[in-house]
């Protein structure tokens, strides 16, 4: 009964220590994404750091687009309300460290039900299992 107890104690401190491991860069885009394809807003919003931001680059600018959570809160969830079909899956995904770049590409029905889907390219830095920046570059129909 004792090495019984002993087990699970064990089993629950090893299982506790890994999830306080920090995800990897690659787990955390990932997660990332699959929150956006439930459209699930508080899992998204939960696989950024608090002090997020988003940019999109446009030529030689460099445009933020989103700083913080509550930013992200409130914009992923006007943006799934306006897009319920949205989806979207990576093409390809390369990890250089904390810095995850994708070839992603986004689908979603239009207001009379065609299909449309665009490829753009990003790049996500990841620390402490948390996506800290997104660089998005412009996309591609």
């Amino acid at each position: 009964m004792i090495l019984w107890r002993r087990t699970i104690c064990l089993l629950m401190l090893a299982a506790a220590s890994a999830l306080a491991q920090p995800t990897s860069p690659e787990a955390a885009v990932r997660a990332n994404l699959a929150a956006f394809n439930r459209h699930d807003v508080e899992e998204l919003v939960a696989t950024v750091a608090p002090d997020f931001a988003w940019f999109n680059i446009d030529g030689e600018k460099l445009l933020p687009d989103t700083r913080g959570r509550d930013a992200l809160r409130k914009g992923m969830a006007a943006y799934f309300k306006s897009q319920p079909s949205v989806r979207s899956g990576f093409e390809s995904l390369t990890v250089n460290g904390a810095f995850v770049s994708v070839k992603e590409r986004a689908s979603w029905n239009n207001k009379v039900g065609e299909p449309r889907s665009q490829v753009a390219l990003a790049v996500y830095e990841v620390r402490d299992g948390l996506i800290l920046r997104v660089w998005y570059f412009p996309a591609e129909k």
